[in-house]
This record gives C-alpha cells, structure tokens and sequence, in this order.
C-alpha cells in the first residue's frame, strides 16, 4: 500500500502524540518530586547528655532549703523563677550546669553557705508535633530515645494517602527552626515538629 502526500501529512500529527505524552510526562514527575527532595538530612540528635529546652519541666531539690524545691516548667525565655533567686536560666544547659547555676547563684547572694547541695531532674520533656498524613496528628509526650517511626505510631500511622519512608523535622537549633528530611529511624528530639506529606497518584 503506498501514501500519497496527503497521507502523510495526516500520519505526522498522529506520529508526534507519543513524542508529545513522553515530554508532559516528563515535566509532570519533575513537578510532582517530593517536598522532601531539596531539603537537608536531619542531622544526628547531639550526642551527650541532655540539654534543657522552653516547655521541660524540672524537679528541684535544694538541701536545706525546702521552700525551694518543686517542679518547675521552663519558660519560654528559657528560664526559671525559683525562690529566693528569682530568674535562673536554664535552656541549653545539662542538669549538671544548672545544679551547679543554682549552687552558685544561693552562694553569690548570699542565701547559703558552704556547699549547697542542688539535684535537678526532668518531670516531663517538652512535647514533640506530629501534623499531616497521619491519622491522630497532634502533640505528643516525648520517651527518650523516640525515632520517626515511633512519632508516626503515636499519632495513630500514616494515612492511607501518606507519603511513607520520608519526613520532614522541623527543630530548633541555636534558636532557629530547621527543617530536615529524615527517615523512618531517624532519633528525634523534645519539641520536633514532624510532617507526613501526602504521596503523589
């Protein structure tokens, strides 16, 4: 069977329908890439032991001065006001830094001699954020040790929408929010905020 010119000039549009699917195709998955793509990984929780942030609740015991012992939320200056000493700040510092803060501060004013004894501890850590393709988002209590996948869980799993596998943590470093992609067995930390992203179809 043999075409005429016109045939061919009606064969060319059809011949060119593939080609032109291919490159909508093309730009529709570079458009469609995941929120999490351009982000940074989460960096490892800092190693070492725990520093203290806005929203953590403290117990204090001061030996020998009983009218200052008691649990004490972190303000969100990132102090605490305790009797006697008023405003001590605390955020960013161990436990051990802020005994040692309140010792010296009891000392510097006056209000005990030799060697305070100062024993400070967590009552409860800030809370941790979980918010889009998840089930029960919300605001959770924070366990040590807590990964993504554990985050997830307490927000009731992902949703049958969810994009799974990839994360975005948004945490607050030296005062500023960062936000992170992180997998399912990244470490987070009190006060993280996670986000679920929902899959492309």
């Amino acid at each position: 069977m043999t075409h005429g010119p016109a045939s061919l000039l009606r064969l060319r549009p059809l011949m060119a329908v593939p080609l032109a699917l291919s490159l909508i195709s093309t730009s529709m998955l570079g458009a469609c890439s995941s929120p999490t793509a351009s982000l940074p990984t989460l960096a490892s929780a800092p190693a070492g032991n725990y520093r203290v942030g806005a929203g953590d609740k403290l117990h204090i015991v001061v030996q020998d001065l009983q009218s200052a012992n008691g649990d004490y939320i972190v303000e969100d200056s990132g102090a605490i006001s305790l009797p006697y000493i008023k405003q001590v700040t605390v955020a960013g510092l161990t436990y051990r830094e802020i005994e040692q803060g309140i010792a010296a501060s009891l000392l510097r004013q006056g209000i005990m001699t030799g060697d305070p004894v100062v024993n400070v501890g967590p009552v409860e850590l800030r809370p941790f954020y979980v918010v889009g393709e998840v089930n029960k988002p919300g605001q959770f209590e924070y366990r040590q040790g807590m990964t993504v996948l554990a985050a997830i869980s307490a927000a009731g799993g992902y949703t049958y929408r969810a994009k799974t596998g990839k994360v975005a943590v948004t945490r607050v470093v030296d005062g500023k929010d960062v936000t992170a992609s992180a997998d399912e067995f990244a470490v987070i930390m009190p006060g993280d905020r996670i986000r679920v992203y929902e899959r492309w179809f």
